[in-house]
């Protein structure tokens, strides 16, 4: 028996889905799912009196349009049309810009300045003599860009800031007919359409420079097309009935469809992405772009691979494809494949790929590969729901370059399918190679069984997966998440799924150290340590100085001796609570309160009150796994504010002078700050140094006794 060892290429994040040829796909995080189907609506709140608007979104994202012929400045937000107030000037209105603090209209030749809250008209743009503004976008602050012509057919690019100056050179643009102009929202890139050229051409803003030109669908040519671009990058045209997307990272091609207007809407003369969603101006009111159930024709969606390679090898050709995905009843996917040995056409679809993303792209590949349409494996939804696991046999395929072309169809009404991952295998391998010769020596029976045991294989590829996925699993470098809490419960450890990922992954890895060090102080410090992230102080009273009697002649007060209050205090009426504290005096053995107090762990936590409230109920959790046995603890929680923690050395005190809220503090010259550096660990021996005291020792015993003093008359 040949050992294979078994590959695949694997389609699961966004980069990966980019890579390949896709017609009406969406990418939406790392799933390729089908655009819902569209229609336009009347605009809640809107009528008549919006005929024409002129549409802007500010930086915000809060939709906003004049009513030309009125100049009322309207504001549409989640909870309907808000009426601002009348922008004086000449009517009408032939376009609006809004930016944080400034609003710009443009009309009968003049360019316009507005306060944004007030309304206040403020000092106008000047014009440029012989050239007039065709069209206009915000570059995300308070400025604009303006696309303006001249009587000779030339076009430019004009950046205006928010005084109304232009403060550099503008941009010509080579245009045959009149541009149309949108900006990204954060002013980074200027997307300009030529309805002659049918052309997209993508620039940056700072330098002008043209980063991407893309071809445009055939229907846009030559007709008055609208563009805007949305938060996420995607840029949505809209003309001649025939909505599209594409998404500037790749200019693929998202989303197709007709999009017809509404009689009552009339034409459409504007369109803007705002944060509620995709707008358009008609010349009968506004409306908004909404996904519908309805419509009589069903989508047709394709993706299709990049150059998959199978190198020769003791084992080569291809396994099989495996694609997780949800489909709904009603909708249809349809597993198909090219191959070839051909480098000329291997070449060629290479560089289809490789060039400009254009609406027909994938169109180009189906007609130039050599699709073994014969072969295609077809799968319909059921109503089951959830993810499915779906799979073509590749083991036909001898040839060592292919493509896989993934079709679905959805009709109307039916839930749009969703892809979530598409892993192609290489080499040919199968659980047919583990059985006698002799179920192999008919290539048409051989075939018929690989088909039978098709379904167990790709059982036992998920089983595969999981074992062969569980080191990266117990890792605790690499370990997900998600898994974090429950290996350290594994451990031993207290149920941790609500310590934050990063803390729970530091325990991980200094699990060790921390299970050696249990019911040690060098534990209990490494562990609140890492909880806490350097927060916290641990101090065991059994380290501490022994006791001392009176009459011992080598004790030396203020060296290794301390001084016992009596415990527990005596009772004093009003101050005790009866039940609580038992009446008479405390205990006066000073061998059992040395006893009491060598038992006791104090921990000392400096944290705010955000991070006590999250940490807390942890802390409680762990303590008692990692205290040292019979021991109690005594915890106490103090502010990182300097009102919170008390005055003590290594805590609060400052070597340097008092700083003012005007003066950076003297870090060098402070023990201990919100930055938490803390003397002796986090501090650099060399850079300063403090003065140790000689204090004079104090004989009890072997000194004399005091003489006789003055007495008082």
């Amino acid at each position: 028996m040949i050992l294979v060892d078994e590959r695949a290429y694997d389609f699961r994040t966004a980069a990966q889905w980019s890579a390949g040829a896709r017609s009406n796909l969406r990418v939406q995080g790392d799933v390729l799912a089908v655009p819902a189907r569209l229609a336009v609506e009347n605009l809640a709140g809107t009528g008549r009196a919006d005929a024409g608007a002129l549409l802007a979104v500010d930086t915000r994202g809060e939709l906003l349009w004049l009513r030309p012929r009125t100049r009322e400045l309207v504001g549409y937000s989640s909870w309907g049309v808000t009426e601002e107030g009348i922008l004086d000037g000449p009517v009408p209105a032939r376009l609006m810009v809004a930016g944080p603090g400034v609003v710009w209209v443009h009309a009968r030749g003049t360019l316009e300045r507005y306060q944004r809250t007030t309304r206040q008209r403020l000092t106008p743009a000047a014009p440029r003599p012989g050239w007039r503004i065709a069209g206009a976008t915000g570059d995300a602050t308070d400025g604009l860009w303006l696309v303006e012509g001249d009587h000779a057919g030339h076009w430019r690019l004009r950046h205006v800031d928010c005084w109304g100056q232009t403060c550099r050179d503008p941009i010509p643009i080579d245009a045959k007919g009149e541009p149309v102009i949108a900006a990204t929202t954060d002013g980074t890139r200027l997307v300009t359409l030529d309805p002659v050229t049918n052309t997209a051409t993508i620039r940056d803003a700072a330098t002008g420079q043209v980063t991407a030109t893309v071809p445009l669908d055939p229907a846009y040519r030559g007709e008055s097309t609208m563009a805007t671009v949305d938060a996420d990058n995607r840029l949505h045209l809209l003309g001649a009935n025939v909505y599209q997307s594409l998404h500037l990272a790749d200019c693929g091609v998202e989303d197709r469809q007709e999009l017809r207007m509404p009689l009552r809407l009339g034409r459409a003369m504007a369109l803007a992405a705002a944060r509620t969603g995709l707008v358009v101006a008609c010349t009968g009111g506004v409306g908004r772009i909404a996904p519908h159930d309805g419509g009589n024709e069903g989508r047709r969606s394709t993706f299709i691979t990049p150059a998959l390679v199978s190198p020769l090898g003791v084992r080569s050709g291809w396994n099989r494809a495996v694609a997780d995905l949800s489909l709904s009843a009603g909708t249809t996917i349809e597993f198909a494949w090219a191959a070839t040995n051909d480098a000329s056409l291997v070449e060629r679809a290479t560089a289809l790929l490789a060039g400009p993303a254009s609406a027909g792209r994938t169109d180009a590949l189906e007609a130039l590969l050599p699709w073994r349409e014969e072969e295609a494996v077809v799968y319909r939804g059921t109503d089951g729901g959830g993810t499915e696991v779906l799979a073509a046999l590749l083991d036909e395929v001898a040839e060592t370059t292919l493509w896989l072309r993934l079709r679905l169809v959805t009709p109307p009404g039916r839930t749009p399918p969703r892809i979530h991952r598409l892993r192609v295998r290489y080499p040919a391998d199968s659980l047919i190679d583990q059985l006698p010769a002799i179920y192999r020596e008919q290539a048409r029976s051989a075939h018929r069984l690989r088909s039978v045991l098709a379904p167990y294989e790709v059982l036992l590829d998920g089983l595969d997966e999981t074992l062969a996925a569980l080191p990266g699993r117990i890792d605790p470098e690499i370990a997900p998440d998600n898994w974090t809490a429950y290996l350290l419960s594994w451990l031993g450890f207290p149920p941790l799924a609500d310590l934050p990922p990063d803390r729970r992954r530091e325990l991980l890895v200094r699990a060790g150290d921390l299970l050696a060090g249990r019911g040690t102080r060098a534990g209990l410090e490494l562990l609140l340590g890492l909880v806490t992230e350097g927060r916290s102080t641990v101090n065991d009273a059994a380290t501490d100085s022994a006791g001392w009697f009176l009459g011992t002649p080598s004790a030396r007060l203020g060296h290794d001796t301390i001084v016992l209050g009596q415990m527990p205090a005596p009772a004093r009426p009003g101050s005790m609570v009866l039940g609580d504290t038992p009446l008479g005096a405390g205990c006066p053995d000073p061998a059992r309160m040395l006893a009491h107090r060598a038992g006791v762990v104090t921990i000392d936590l400096e944290l705010d009150p955000e991070r006590q409230r999250v940490l807390a109920p942890i802390i409680d959790r762990l303590l008692p796994v990692f205290v040292p046995a019979h021991c109690r603890v005594r915890l106490r929680y103090t502010g990182t504010d300097g009102r919170s923690r008390s005055r003590l050395l290594d805590a609060d005190l400052r070597l340097g002078p008092d700083v003012t809220d005007r003066e950076p503090p003297p870090y060098g010259s402070l023990l201990h700050s919100d930055a938490h550096w803390r003397l002796s660990t986090t501090t650099r021996l060399g850079r300063w140094s403090l003065s140790r005291p000689q204090p004079r020792s104090v004989a009890l015993d072997d000194a004399p006794g005091p003489g006789a003093g003055p007495r008082l008359q």
